[in-house]
């Protein structure tokens, strides 16, 4: 069955706050009628209740701009309830003009429309950061990232590790500051962390 017109329009409203997701990445955030969308649904029975309804598609591809996200499958929990859960899975990629993340899952929270947790799983997750002249100025690996989109900050757990052009940390605990791309490494329970540092960026 095709979603109901109501639900998929609140599909891509609630899709904007994605959008403004990664966008903090960009730039800014744009108007959704801007969106493109290539999106597999899944039959859903119609008897299903609407205050709690799941909703789930396959082979998703959005483009916004130069903003693209693709995964396997996507998941919204809650539509429409106060709390709505936005759960893709399978070859994640959220790609902008300046920062690619690829993972296995990435999990988004939101509360009355406002984004409360972003989480990206994975062994091979990943970010790439780039200039405006796309040019590579820092990247890094870990296996759970937490983004606080306020902040501007990613938050590396497992196997983590950074390297902001200047300086090359690893550890199971990383914060990244994606404006001012500073690294704090934190021990997390006396475990090692390993600091490697340019000396052609020492003046």
């Amino acid at each position: 069955m095709q979603v109901s017109i109501r639900n998929r329009s609140q599909f891509k409203f609630l899709l904007c706050f994605i959008l403004m997701l990664v966008g903090g990445f960009h730039s800014q955030a744009s108007t959704i009628d801007n969106v493109d969308t290539q999106i597999n649904t899944i039959p859903i029975d119609d008897s299903y209740p609407t205050e709690n309804q799941d909703l789930y598609f396959e082979d998703i591809s959005l483009k916004k701009n130069n903003l693209y996200i693709n995964s396997d499958s996507a998941n919204i929990t809650d539509l429409n309830s106060g709390k709505i859960i936005f759960t893709f899975s399978g070859n994640v990629e959220i790609i902008s003009e300046i920062v690619i993340i690829k993972c296995d899952k990435a999990i988004l929270e939101f509360e009355e429309n406002q984004l409360k947790n972003a989480k990206f799983i994975g062994e091979l997750s990943s970010f790439q950061q780039f200039d405006k002249k796309r040019e590579l100025i820092a990247s890094g690996t870990a296996e759970v990232f937490e983004y606080d989109h306020t902040a501007n900050i990613l938050r590396m757990e497992t196997n983590a590790w950074v390297n902001n052009g200047s300086n090359e940390v690893s550890g199971n605990l990383i914060t990244y500051n994606l404006v001012k791309r500073n690294i704090i490494a934190d021990s997390e329970n006396g475990s090692p962390v390993k600091l490697i540092i340019d000396s052609t960026s020492i003046n």
